[in-house]
Formats: structure tokens, C-alpha cells, sequence
């Protein structure tokens, strides 16, 4: 038994219903703000919502809920029992103008340096991925400071606005040494009632390319949903990215299903040099919504990728499996030699990718 997870559990509906009560500024965009928003005639508006490509098909009835509340008090080694290791580089220089260069974060925050830019993707670097903390806390780290060493930012980009990914504390941190950002259409409603000039802000749809600072960006469909609050539920959009820099291909997922998407994306877009893929957090009741490790795999042939980088693992607990289990996972079904896995906090070029295959993480589970 996990008492936290029961205290947690239990005070999310008071924290959640007192935030709300009191208008805190993690909720984002009111319903009212962002209905403002006429998107009739984009790609995937219908009925006045967002939707998939595919159908999708999410369980929410009570009975799943329970279900999801068992399996995480039955649940065992979803935390790290030591600080996972953390790779420190000099992070607070300039970019090589040369170089595109990738470090990771944890979980689905990674920075992008190329043509002596600085670009952030989902820099979710806060403590907590809810909206109240009592959920979700980041796993324990050595010497991990990121808000500190990441400096002057270009560009930030978001695939969506869960909390996991639009992170309310971190925004606000960097908010002011932070040039532009990048957001499916909907996203820039938060980002304006949190201060964000408009005109720093860029929404785009899926299927829309912009260019920025020489790098051009797609947005792709994928397989997933919105909303920070019920009455926010799919009123913004979420997708992937294509990036164009000057000399690499690459490919941002976001959060997403399985789906017919990855296969279009790899046949308008491929190939590319290094794709980075939603590989953890995942559960059988949302399978529509998250992939399982094989599944990347999978996702990542279809996009014509040389080499994928997993996320959306390493970072928080959100799920019943165990917090080593994605990489585990997808390292043994990579029977292609695809995928890599830098240590958090670790600086690789994007050309010498194939380099990052040290299981770090398994001294760490011998003593889990």
C-alpha cells in the first residue's frame, strides 16, 4: 500500500476545486477566453472541438478511474529508489553555429541548439505535473539545474497543454529571457492571460509550415487530446514537429497514440536523422492515446527514422509500471540498433546520435 498515493488522491477534487475557486494561474485560459477563437475550417475542428485523425476512444467512466487507483497502490518500483544520474555540460554558452546539437531533460523537455540557436521543446522543468502538488512528483536527480543553466532561450515550442508538457512555473521563469513560442492553435490563449506578448506568439495548424530564425517548422497530427480543466477539454490543438535545420531532419512527437498519422508524416516528410517519440507513462486504458515502447519502434519506421530517442519517461511517475520499464522495453525490442539514451542533462550532437547506447540506468535497478 502507498499512503501517498491515497492522501494524494484524495485531496485533488478539495486542492482543485479551492484553485479554481480563487482563479489560480496554472488553469490557464478561462472556456470563455477561449472560445474567442473561431477555428471553422481548420484541419481537425468538428463540432466545435479538436479531433483525432483516428477515432479515439477514451475510458474516463468511474469504474476505470477505480481501477487506475488500485493498479497504482498495487504498483511497484514506480520511483527511483537513489537520484538518477545527470550528465552536466556547459550549457550557458552559445550555441555552435555549426553543430545541431540535443540535450534531454527527463520526460519530454529537450533542448535544440542549432545555427547558434537555442530552442526549448515541452520544457516541463518544474517539481510538479498537476495542477494541485500532491501527484506526480519529479523523480529525485543528481545535481539537476536546468532552469539555471539553459540561459537566453530563441524559442519555445509546445506539442500541447497538458501540465506534463505546458508547465505553468517553468513559463514563468523563463518568460522573461525567452524571445518567441511555437503552439498548435488554441495555446496561445494560456500563454496571453499569463503575460506572453502576442506578438511573440506564433499558432499554427496541422500541416502548417513556419519558418523561424532559418529553421522550419511542421506541424503534424497526432493521436492524443487537450485540456487543462474540464471546460478546456480538446478547445486547443495538439500535434508533433517537423524541424528543418540546415543540416539535420528531425521529428518532435508530442504525446500521441499509435496512428495512421506517423505513416503520412514519414511519406511527406522523411526521412529523418532522429526522431523523439512518447515512450512511457503508458496503461491499457489509454492505449489510443500514448504508445507502448514497441509501438515507438514501430512509429519511428514509419517515419523513416534513423535513430529515436525515447520521452516521456525519466522523469515523473504517471502510471502503475515501473519507472526503468520504457527503456527496458524499447532497448530489447530494437532489433535495428535504433535507439539511444542519453543520460538526463547529457549534450550530443544530433550527427554522432548512434554514440548514446550506455544503460545507465541499470546500476539503478539492481537496487531497486
Amino acid at each position: 500500500m502507498k499512503p501517498h498515493w491515497l492522501i494524494g488522491l484524495a485531496m485533488i477534487p478539495l486542492g482543485y476545486v479551492a484553485r479554481k475557486i480563487r482563479k489560480d494561474p496554472q488553469f490557464g485560459a478561462s472556456p470563455r477566453e477561449m472560445a474567442r477563437q473561431n477555428y471553422q475550417g481548420t484541419a481537425a475542428w468538428k463540432m466545435g472541438q479538436f479531433r483525432n485523425l483516428d477515432k479515439t476512444r477514451l475510458q474516463e467512466d468511474f469504474r476505470s478511474l477505480m481501477g487506475d487507483l488500485i493498479g497504482y497502490i498495487k504498483a511497484k518500483q514506480t520511483q527511483p529508489t537513489s537520484p538518477l544520474p545527470v550528465a552536466v555540460s556547459d550549457s550557458l554558452l552559445r550555441p555552435d553555429p555549426d553543430v545541431d546539437y540535443l540535450t534531454w531533460y527527463g520526460h519530454s523537455a529537450v533542448r535544440l541548439e542549432t545555427g547558434g540557436r537555442t530552442v526549448l521543446f515541452d520544457p516541463m522543468l518544474g517539481e510538479w505535473v498537476a495542477p494541485v502538488p500532491f501527484l506526480g512528483h519529479r523523480f529525485p536527480y543528481k545535481d539537476y539545474h536546468p532552469l539555471e543553466s539553459v540561459g537566453e532561450i530563441d524559442l519555445i515550442v509546445y506539442s500541447h497543454d497538458h501540465y506534463d508538457h505546458l508547465d505553468y512555473d517553468t513559463l514563468m521563469a523563463v518568460r522573461d529571457r525567452t524571445r518567441a513560442y511555437l503552439v498548435p492553435l488554441g495555446i496561445g490563449a494560456h500563454l496571453r492571460s499569463w503575460g506572453v506578448a502576442e506578438e511573440k506568439i506564433t499558432e499554427i495548424d496541422w500541416w502548417e509550415s513556419v519558418t523561424i530564425d532559418g529553421i522550419t517548422y511542421t506541424a503534424t497530427p497526432a493521436r492524443h487530446f487537450s485540456g487543462r480543466s474540464p471546460g478546456t477539454r480538446n478547445k486547443s490543438l495538439w500535434c508533433g514537429f517537423v524541424v528543418e535545420t540546415a543540416a539535420h531532419r528531425l521529428y518532435f512527437g508530442g504525446d500521441s497514440g499509435y496512428g495512421q498519422h506517423f505513416r503520412m508524416i514519414g511519406q511527406r516528410y522523411g526521412p529523418f536523422d532522429l526522431t523523439m517519440l512518447d515512450s512511457g507513462q503508458y496503461h491499457k486504458r489509454w492505449k489510443n492515446v500514448h504508445m507502448q515502447p514497441e509501438e515507438a519502434l514501430w512509429a519511428n519506421e514509419e517515419l523513416r527514422g534513423d535513430h529515436i530517442m525515447p520521452i516521456h519517461w525519466g522523469g515523473f511517475s504517471l502510471s502503475d509500471h515501473s519507472w526503468y520499464d520504457p527503456i527496458e522495453r524499447i532497448m530489447a525490442a530494437d532489433s535495428h540498433r535504433r535507439a539511444i539514451c542519453p543520460m538526463i542533462g547529457q549534450r550530443f550532437s544530433v550527427a554522432e546520435a548512434g554514440s548514446c547506447r550506455e544503460r545507465w540506468w541499470e546500476s539503478l535497478t539492481r537496487r531497486s
